[in-house]
């Protein structure tokens, strides 16, 4: 039966910016990799995707704010929010890329804001209001406040050099931003292998969001190869790149490590567990991942000058690719299927 649209907006998915930033960064990916019909067809979807979950966001914050409420109260949904400053970056980034840096600005400072007003309120709001135990409300969209962070960085990075004179304090404030996102993905990585290896584990509890395990070093090595790119631009940096360098290629290699745990967790989960497959908001959680390694990879490569890795992002690249359109042709079938719209699903990120 199909539903009304006021309920589809109520009850939105508190991370659906995720397919925002999933299609913006295949379009980095396929611009870095020169594609750049391909890049420009991903780009408009990506702003399209986030003009229209933008209004979305809004019209269920004025027509349902109690239902806004209970999500950020929630220490299962709340961390999801950041998928927005994540995926304004992320196109910010891409337009910054397309030469449009005046409305990569705006979104750039939209993103910073949004990402210190989120980080404050919700960690303060999961202190004081979590009841619930570390196995019920920990989960891999906690890593998306490391992921936001970090998008401010790639985009402040991209985009200082356009304005020389401001570059020095607008890199200090990436720096700022890249070193606050690895301590936060320090703290809540901990959180999550502790759960993962001292509480039970069921199929049903390895929600898609935990790619963002390996999706937040990913972009965290993608803005640390950007501000050792930069160092001309900002004497600060030239001083710390040393160990900007030398903490990036670590990111890299955990992030690399994480990619063939998570496809034997999916092994375990889908053909072991025989957990039944379908489309869920979440899925585009697997997708922002592997095209933000394909990117950070990519720049990587051609920063810390490690030619050897040139054929890593062409073949991930190809796997982005694919499980894009595996999740948006999900998405399409789904749509088609009223009684269960693709819109809502509280369990997890």
């Amino acid at each position: 039966m199909k539903r009304p649209f006021g309920a589809v907006v109520e009850n939105l998915f508190s991370g659906y910016f995720a397919a925002a930033m999933a299609t913006g960064v295949i379009s980095i990916a396929l611009f870095l990799d020169r594609a750049k019909l391909f890049s420009l067809v991903f780009m408009s979807l990506s702003l399209l995707l986030y003009i229209m979950l933008s209004l979305l966001y809004l019209l269920r914050t004025i027509v349902y704010p109690r239902a806004v409420s209970r999500d950020l109260v929630d220490a299962r949904t709340a961390f999801n929010y950041f998928t927005f400053v994540a995926g304004t970056d992320v196109v910010g980034t891409r337009l910054a890329f397309a030469n449009q840096y005046g409305w990569a600005a705006v979104l750039g400072i939209v993103g910073a804001t949004s990402w210190l007003i989120l980080i404050y309120f919700i960690v303060v709001s999961v202190t004081v209001n979590n009841t619930r135990p570390e196995e019920q409300a920990i989960n891999g969209g906690w890593l998306i406040a490391t992921v936001g962070a970090e998008s401010v960085t790639v985009l402040a990075a991209v985009a200082a050099p356009q304005w020389p004179a401001l570059a020095d304090g607008i890199l200090f404030a990436a720096y700022l931003f890249w070193s606050i996102g690895i301590l936060l993905y320090l703290m809540f990585i901990t959180i999550i292998l502790h759960r993962f290896f001292y509480y039970s584990i069921k199929a049903s509890d390895l929600q898609p969001s935990y790619w963002i395990n390996m999706g937040a070093v990913a972009i965290t090595t993608l803005a640390g190869a950007h501000l050792s790119a930069d160092v001309s631009w900002a004497p600060f940096l030239a001083a710390v790149d040393p160990f900007v360098q030398g903490i990036t290629i670590m990111l890299w290699a955990w992030g690399t490590w994480w990619i063939p745990f998570l496809l034997l967790i999916g092994v375990w989960k889908y053909l072991v567990q025989k957990d039944r497959f379908a489309y869920h908001p979440s899925l585009w959680s697997i997708v922002f991942p592997l095209g933000m390694y394909t990117a950070a990879t990519h720049v990587f490569e051609r920063v810390y000058q490690l030619p050897f890795l040139a054929s890593v992002p062409v073949i991930s690249l190809w796997i982005a690719l694919a499980a894009w359109l595996i999740v948006a042709g999900l998405f399409v079938w789904q749509c088609g299927r009223f009684d269960t719209p693709p819109f809502r699903d509280r369990s997890a990120l």
